[in-house]
């Protein structure tokens, strides 16, 4: 009795650390970020890069998968949007009120449940975006891929989604004294690599 019940006990830990999950120490690789915002103008369209910003995820690990995305936050600054016109960035920092808000955030609001053994997700993210003084609630399409390369983890997640500048209270810049006109929706796409930190 005595020898099952240290057996029994030891085959329990076991199980447990197998299947412990923990968050893991996660860093993004800014070599690598792409975040752009695009539109539409009655000339051409027209489209801004971000290469500047932070974005800060915590990623819950169980065995060798993804369990789940239990915090997502995003932040930049306006300025930190350019094209390749500066009339057009002057516009659009303008339009974006920048000189009273600054910053563009985000924070998500419920945690993305994943499945832990698939190196492969898609699912939405959710969330409260602030732009020009406005909080708007969004959910954002996003895909990933979980690769273990000789133990060097990496996390690789892609969206797109469509904005309209209205839900923010944003008047699309206009040029040639209000005749030309940018369009509403906005098309925000972002491709972000995280690389597990190493020594942890």
């Amino acid at each position: 009795m005595f020898r099952y019940g240290i057996i029994g006990t030891l085959s329990l830990l076991l199980a447990c650390t197998t299947t412990h999950s923990e968050k893991q120490p996660f860093e993004l690789s800014k070599d690598s970020a792409f975040v752009m915002v695009s539109g539409t103008a009655p000339m051409h369209d027209w489209k801004m890069h971000l290469k500047t910003f932070d974005c800060n995820a915590d990623f819950i690990m169980k065995d060798s998968g993804i369990k789940s995305i239990d915090e997502v936050t995003f932040s930049c600054k306006v300025t930190d949007l350019t094209s390749d016109d500066p009339l057009m960035d002057n516009k659009a920092y303008s339009a974006l009120k920048s000189g009273i808000f600054p910053e563009i955030k985000f924070n998500m609001t419920s945690p993305m449940k994943l499945s832990p053994d698939n190196n492969k997700f898609s699912d939405k993210l959710n969330g409260i975006l602030y732009i020009a003084g406005k909080s708007v609630a969004v959910s954002i399409p996003l895909n990933g891929t979980l690769d273990n390369n000789d133990g060097a983890v990496m996390i690789d997640i892609s969206g797109e989604t469509e904005l309209k500048m209205s839900d923010f209270d944003i008047t699309p810049p206009s040029f040639m004294m209000g005749m030309l006109k940018t369009g509403d929706k906005v098309t925000v796409s972002f491709s972000l690599q995280y690389r597990q930190k190493t020594g942890q």
